[in-house]
């Protein structure tokens, strides 16, 4: 009797435990068929493909521009100012007037000097007229030729001194912002303008340590500007360099040459320049293809699964310079890859990829 109660009770409870289990099973084929009714979790990206490029790399350094024709205009005498030809930053032309100093009483003295030539030479033709008919010897002949040749000298010196009082531009140029009065006194060496030469070309003085890869004459360097409204980059040639390095940096020191369209550019102006040391084999990608985590630098390429969906799949690469809105991949990739590249930060490994239809995936999916 106890025995039918014990196999009674067992029979209930496992009746009961299969029911709980045949409902919980239910329900879990529910669940699984409520979540198989969502789409798949995906992301919709741009896409391009991964450029083969030679890529040089480039040593920054620090450049000066130097104008052809510079010069400090200094007077040789001292005098007294009475005109002065230029105004401060004036554009002057060759052999024009800066300044003029007093030159009266040097003009006095040319004039009695020139008084004294003719006089000179009066006497001697006389002399040579008597030397003729023999009324003196030919001493006094010599005497004569030789005081006109001394009074022509003492003309020359003074028609030399009055044009050195007149101070000239020796080249066409801009003025610096001095600025002279007429009665103004100045002493002798006193500086009396900067002027520098307006060419087309200007000079880029650099200097490159002794330890990286020296340019080549007739190579040419890149030159960006510092100040932002200058920002473009430009191409100069190496023309000169000195025979020896810099005793205390161990640099040697070059000469570039760069075109100056309208004086754009400035005697002793900042600019970098950017000298080319390696060429390298490389890839070029998008800047926004590169994902960063506490892993590193990734590019995810897309490539298709069994069902022919596009997957998304990180590769790990070394980066080098960028240039523009391009990077450039040093490892990881080999070019040609097809990637993403707009939308790249949204992806994860094996996440489902929808391309946005461009020029680019046009032609992979033609050719897929």
């Amino acid at each position: 009797m106890n025995m039918k109660r014990w196999l009674s009770a067992i029979f209930i409870v496992l009746v009961v435990i299969a029911s709980l289990g045949f409902i919980k099973f239910k329900q879990v084929q529910a669940a699984i068929a409520f979540g198989e009714s969502f789409p798949e979790p995906s992301a919709s990206v741009k896409s391009t493909y991964a450029q083969a490029t030679e890529h040089t790399n480039y040593v920054k350094v620090v450049g000066q521009l130097h104008a052809k024709q510079t010069i400090t205009v200094r007077n040789e005498y001292s005098g007294l100012i009475t005109f002065v030809g230029f105004n401060p930053g004036d554009i002057v032309e060759a052999e024009q007037v800066l300044l003029k100093l007093d030159t009266s009483i040097d003009e006095a003295n040319l004039r009695a000097a020139s008084a004294r030539v003719k006089l000179a030479q009066s006497t001697y033709q006389r002399v040579v007229k008597l030397l003729a008919q023999k009324r003196i010897s030919p001493d006094e002949v010599d005497k004569a030729e030789a005081d006109v040749s001394v009074a022509q000298a003492d003309v020359q010196n003074l028609e030399a001194l009055i044009a050195k009082k007149t101070i000239r531009a020796p080249f066409a140029g801009q003025t610096s912002l001095d600025q002279y009065q007429a009665g103004q006194f100045i002493d002798v060496n006193t500086p009396i303008t900067s002027l520098i030469g307006l060419d087309e070309t200007i000079w880029v003085d650099f200097q490159v340590p002794q330890t990286l890869t020296q340019p080549r004459l007739g190579s040419t360097v890149n030159i960006t500007f510092i100040q932002a409204e200058q920002s473009r980059t430009h191409t100069a040639k190496v023309i000169a360099k000195t025979p020896s390095l810099d005793i205390d940096s161990r640099q040697q020191s070059y000469r570039a040459i760069l075109a100056n369209p309208n004086n754009q550019y400035s005697h002793n102006q900042m600019a970098t320049v950017l000298v080319p040391t390696e060429y390298i084999q490389a890839v070029s990608v998008p800047t926004n293809a590169i994902t960063r985590s506490h892993f590193g630098e990734f590019v995810y390429v897309l490539e298709k699964d069994a069902q022919q969906n596009w997957r998304a799949k990180p590769i790990k690469v070394t980066l080098g310079d960028k240039v523009k809105d391009h990077q450039i991949v040093l490892s990881g990739l080999n070019g040609g890859e097809f990637i993403a590249s707009e939308g790249a930060f949204k992806l994860k490994d094996n996440l489902l990829v929808y391309i946005e239809q461009t020029a680019d995936n046009a032609d992979k999916n033609g050719a897929q």
